[in-house]
This record gives C-alpha cells, structure tokens and sequence, in this order.
C-alpha cells in the first residue's frame, strides 16, 4: 500500500433548507444585481448569492445580500438589470418591478424585499402583486426603506401602504459601530424580521446588533418620530444610552395592526391553505381528512406556537371539484403600549 501525506480536505455544500414551525424567514429580493440573469435564483448563503449575482455594491440588490442574510434561510433573487455594452443601467421602476415580481408569482416564499428605496409609484405596485399572491393562498409581506424628501412625505407615503406592509424604516441604523446606508438598514430590519418567530412583536424590543441611530427623533408632540410612529412607520430610539441599548418604539403597522398580527394571519392563511390537497378525490374521505388537518394547524398555531387566541373556520364541499374553507375569524391578542402605575404616598 503506498503511504500518503495526511491532509484535510473541505468541501462546500449547501445547505439544506429547514424551516421551523413558527418560521417565515424566505426573503425574495427585487433589485439590480451584477449579472445579466434574468431568471429568478434561489440561494442558500451568502457565498453562493455572491458568486452567482454579484458583490458590488454599487447594484443595490448585491449591497443587501448580506443584511439580509442576518436571519434569512434563503433568498430568492430576482434581477432587474440590463447591460449594454459595458454600461449598466441599474433603474429600478414601475415596470420593471412588476416584471420581476410576475417571475415569482405562485413560488413559495414569505417576505419580500424591494432593493431601492420605495416611492409613491412603486408601494401600489407590491401592495397589488401581494394582493393577488393572498388571493392565491401564498400569502407575504414587505420591508422598504423610505426616503422622502421631508417627515410629511414619508407619512404620505406610508399612507399607501395596505395590509402586506410589515415594516417601513427612514433612519440609518448603527449596527456594531458601523452606519449603515437607508437601504442596508433596511434590509438589516428584514433580516431581523425573518429570523422572528411570526409570532413575536418588536413593539419595545431591542435591535440585535443595533448601537446607534444616524437621525434621532423626538416623539414629542409635533416631532417627527411621533408624526412617523402615528403613521405606521417603524421607529428606533435609544432607551439604555450606556448600555447602547436601542429599541422599537412600537411596530404597529400602517395598517393599524401590529407586526406580528400581519405576520401571523399570512402565516396562519399558508398553513391553512391545503395546497396538498390538491388533486384529490373529493369524497367524504377527503373531506374528513381536511377538517383533521385544519384542527392540527389550529392546535399548533393557537396552543403550540401562541400566535393568536383562536382560530375559527367551517369546511364544505362547494361542488363536485371545489372545497371551501371559511376562515371566520383569527383572534389576536392586543400588545400592551401603557401600563399605570397608581402610588399612594401616606406620611404618618
């Protein structure tokens, strides 16, 4: 037998994808990217993404790959880039988005995330792709960053966002000392939202990773945070100086609901949608399986998981080829924003 020297040898493989029951953390990403690719791609890790699409940082969907990443297990890459020549044109638009999101439409994912700073012309367009993704029980939400030339023009703007929105952001984030760009910032947040469980609110909770802001607000009557928060927009304050500890001051929605209801009712709507169902006979036989599948998703989401109080539904068979599901209600705890505190002070 010949001798051999003794070596190590390290191969890369990826990752297989795992979610966890609670778990929404599928980012899909709109934004140019250093490739003239023009089908979406998933990717597992940051390495894989970078290599594939790019790392310059002058495209902003390559700027983002690795906030992102924070907590992400996957990213769906969709490129809206051009090259002629050796120029690039890396303009993100109305048409160009809704191009590259009709790529995605009927995939499996959970956030979305726009790699451009979001405008009054592009929020109709995510809220109505995301309208018809919920109609197709494939239900999503977005992070965007917005960047309006004054507070006012970011609460117009907020004022166009529906249902899907799970956060908008106007401030740099300072994350371990380093500032942060809008748009890292941004991505930052959604990668700290993927990594959530969908049942947790970020309503007076710290920022993993979070030091610093690069624009403090006053939430004092007639500041900007407080005319920013009234809004729906997501706002970041210090609440430990010393301790560099900054928290969310509310993350209720523009909507009116909290993050984590957002969150959960897409999650709560996927699960209890039954695509694999589909395709089968619809016999009493499949009818009971149905509503035993449907008492296994609430008991999970309600009593396991803690995402909402209850969960109440009808199943029938509609006609020969159609079952429909009622979904009467999701009930959902409110988040506690004021405690009092009543002292009686007695002098004997």
């Amino acid at each position: 037998m010949t001798a051999v020297i003794p070596s190590i040898h390290v191969y890369n493989k990826t990752a297989q994808l795992i979610n966890n029951p609670g778990m929404a953390s599928r980012i899909a990403v709109v934004g140019a990217f250093k490739t003239t690719e023009t089908a979406p791609k998933l990717f597992m890790t940051v390495d894989e993404a970078k290599t594939a699409f790019g790392d310059d940082d002058t495209f902003n969907g390559c700027a983002v790959i690795d906030d992102l990443f924070v907590g992400a297990s996957s990213l769906l890459c969709v490129n809206v880039s051009t090259k002629s020549g050796e120029t690039w044109t890396k303009t993100l638009d109305a048409t160009n988005l809704a191009t590259a999101l009709a790529k995605i439409k009927g995939e499996d994912w959970d956030i979305l995330f726009v790699a451009d700073t979001l405008t009054d012309t592009l929020i109709p367009v995510i809220d109505a792709y995301l309208d018809t993704t919920y109609e197709m029980k494939y239900p999503a939400g977005y992070v965007g960053v917005l960047a309006g030339s004054s507070t006012a023009a970011n609460v117009t703007s907020a004022g166009l966002a529906g249902d899907h929105c799970y956060a908008l952001l106007t401030q740099q984030l300072i994350v371990d000392g380093v500032t942060k760009s809008l748009l890292k910032s941004g991505a930052y947040l959604c990668g700290l939202i993927a990594g959530m469980n969908v049942g947790q609110t970020l309503t007076m909770k710290a920022l993993s990773g979070v030091t610093g802001v690069g624009n403090e607000l006053s939430f004092e009557t007639g500041g900007d945070g407080k005319a920013l928060l009234e809004a729906g927009i997501m706002t970041v304050k210090c609440q430990d100086r010393n301790n560099g500890r900054y928290i969310v001051v509310n993350s209720e929605q523009p909507n009116g609901y909290d993050l984590y209801i957002n969150r959960s009712r897409d999650y709560i709507v996927k699960v209890m949608s039954l695509h694999q169902f589909l395709g089968e006979k619809g016999n009493e036989l499949t009818l009971n399986a149905i509503k035993q599948e449907l008492d296994r998703v609430k008991y999970q989401c309600v009593d396991v998981l803690n995402l909402c109080e209850d969960i109440n539904y009808t199943v029938e068979k509609e006609t020969a080829s159609c079952i429909g599901i009622t979904i009467d209600s999701i009930e959902f705890a409110g988040i506690i924003t004021r405690t009092n505190v009543y002292v009686r002070v007695e002098v004997i």
